[in-house]
């Protein structure tokens, strides 16, 4: 495991063209006239996997029955999610959306294989980390993060190209990233107000920012 370095932005670079605030303010003109579709493309993706983790409420909580579902159910809800973060980097692209991207980790056997491999191998690169102290696992994550964006635009990559290239991606703006982050954190209150309910729009809002985030970084 390579040396992280003693802080974030120390090995900062600037391959980026637009800055923070201009990147969200881009993702609010991105999602004008889209707002329904990123909110009922998180509404399809919530209810297929709440769908597919159904028969889990009928099972005894603990069981061995009950844990062997939820280790079947786990890879489907990776591929979902790639499909997911396929929808937020169209809309970033200005791209026509479609809900029929959500499924498109399940087009092949191939890439739906290749995408629960490179999760399977994520979790476990942090698992390690975390293991070894908290920050550098934190660090970790933020190198990983584009990882599915990756996939998504290269499905020729194999698992450990597309995490590769999301460290090398990422090597010098994962402090960026966080203080991207940070500038949704005042809106998230929102979803504590309104029970949730606001996170539909505010999600999309965030991933198709963080879809911006990644384009300008390749």
């Amino acid at each position: 495991m390579e040396n992280e370095g003693n802080q974030w932005g120390a090995e900062l670079n600037c391959a980026r063209s637009m800055s923070n605030r201009e990147i969200k303010e881009f993702a609010w003109n991105a999602m004008s006239g889209r707002w329904l579709y990123g909110a009922l493309t998180l509404i399809l993706f919530l209810a297929v996997v709440m769908g597919i983790s159904t028969p889990q409420f009928f099972m005894e909580e603990g069981s061995a029955i009950y844990h062997a579902w939820e280790i079947i159910c786990t890879p489907f809800t990776w591929v979902l999610w790639i499909g997911l973060v396929a929808c937020y980097l169209d809309l970033a692209l200005k791209a026509e959306p479609s809900y029929a991207r959500l499924f498109l980790g399940y087009r092949s056997v191939e890439y739906f294989l290749k995408i629960v491999i490179t999760e399977m191998i994520q979790y476990f690169m942090l698992m390690l980390w975390f293991l070894l102290l908290v920050v550098p696992g934190i660090m970790k994550s933020y190198s990983y993060t584009m990882t599915e964006l990756v996939l998504v635009e290269h499905p020729e990559y194999t698992p450990l190209q597309a995490i590769t290239a999301s460290k090398e991606m990422m090597y010098g703006h994962r402090w960026e990233f966080f203080c991207l982050q940070a500038r949704f954190w005042a809106w998230g209150l929102l979803c504590c107000f309104t029970f949730g309910i606001a996170a539909l729009w505010l999600y999309p809002y965030y991933m198709t920012a963080k879809s911006k985030f990644y384009l300008e970084l390749k």
